[in-house]
């Protein structure tokens, strides 16, 4: 399960950066930090600053949970690290948690109005 969950958070970051490439040179429907559609606008940054923010925050919790798995094939992990553990496996549902909450605010929002 650990692997899998390695895996999927490795092809989250890899559809965002994918994501972030294609905003940027889509000809017509550029989307950056300032402007959208070549318009100044406070869209780009609100976007890349929290969706940025929240794949640091992925790969920081897949390049932990990295460090797990290596560990446990030491042999070396004991009863003592469960702790430790718990507190990779909350950090990583926090992150899941927030995303549920950007994902409707930043992809969504333009449905609502």
């Amino acid at each position: 399960m650990l692997f899998g969950t390695i895996i999927f958070g490795g092809i989250f970051l890899a559809c965002q950066v994918y994501e972030f490439t294609h905003f940027v040179h889509a000809p017509g429907n550029e989307l950056t930090l300032s402007s959208y559609r070549g318009e100044p606008h406070v869209f780009g940054s609100t976007f890349y600053v929290l969706t940025g923010t929240h794949g640091t925050h992925v790969a920081i919790g897949v390049l932990w949970l990295v460090g797990w798995l290596i560990y446990s094939f030491t042999g070396k992990m004991s009863v003592s690290d469960a702790l430790d553990v718990e507190c990779c496996g909350l950090y990583w549902h926090f992150v899941d948690i927030v995303w549920i909450i950007i994902f409707p605010v930043v992809y969504l929002m333009e449905y609502a109005f």
